[in-house]
């Protein structure tokens, strides 16, 4: 995903603390848990603000879930389904139960409706809607980088990842500032 933004310095500042306002936490699990046994997808809109508690931290507060239709399908983007099977090191078939793409126009879309009301989209959430919250090797090669990743387990487990750059591959965890 490639995040439009005037500021986009300040989108690739790993987060402090991701905080999710008001029932955004409860939105993202049910919608994702709503399309299963399809992994659901969404865009983070919020803003940054610096911890009052802890100086060096920034806080990224997640006022809004835009939730989005997985669009993965075959031939996504014009991309060799084998190839990409054969470059994970699998022959696993890769289908919106275990895929998920974000449709460019829904990305457009948030993106104008979030400038107009003073945010910005800060990271993306998908389901694993078998599997547990940790990246997988599918969402570590096509993860936005750097960028906010929360996945959401088939438990409602959530849990939120920064991926650092796309030569590394490294991924930190980023600490939930409120968890329900």
């Amino acid at each position: 995903m490639q995040l439009c933004n005037e500021n986009i310095e300040s989108v690739y500042v790993m987060p402090g603390f991701l905080n999710f306002e008001h029932d955004c936490l409860t939105i993202l699990r049910r919608s994702m848990i709503a399309v299963a046994p399809e992994e659901g997808c969404a865009l983070l809109l919020g803003n940054q603000k610096n911890s009052a508690i802890f100086p060096k931290k920034i806080i990224w507060n997640v006022s809004l879930i835009w939730p989005c239709c997985n669009a993965w399908e075959p031939g996504f983007f014009n991309l060799d389904h084998r190839s990409i099977c054969l470059s994970l090191g699998s022959e696993q078939k890769l289908t919106r139960e275990n895929r998920f793409a974000l449709d460019p126009r829904e990305q457009l879309l948030a993106q104008r409706w979030a400038r107009a009301n003073n945010l910005e989209i800060i990271g993306t959430a998908h389901s694993h809607p078998e599997g547990d919250a940790y990246v997988s090797d599918t969402d570590l090669r096509w993860g936005m980088s750097p960028g906010l990743m929360v996945i959401v387990a088939k438990n409602q487990l959530v849990r939120a990842w920064w991926k650092n750059d796309s030569q590394s591959n490294q991924l930190q965890p980023v600490q939930l500032a409120h968890s329900s």
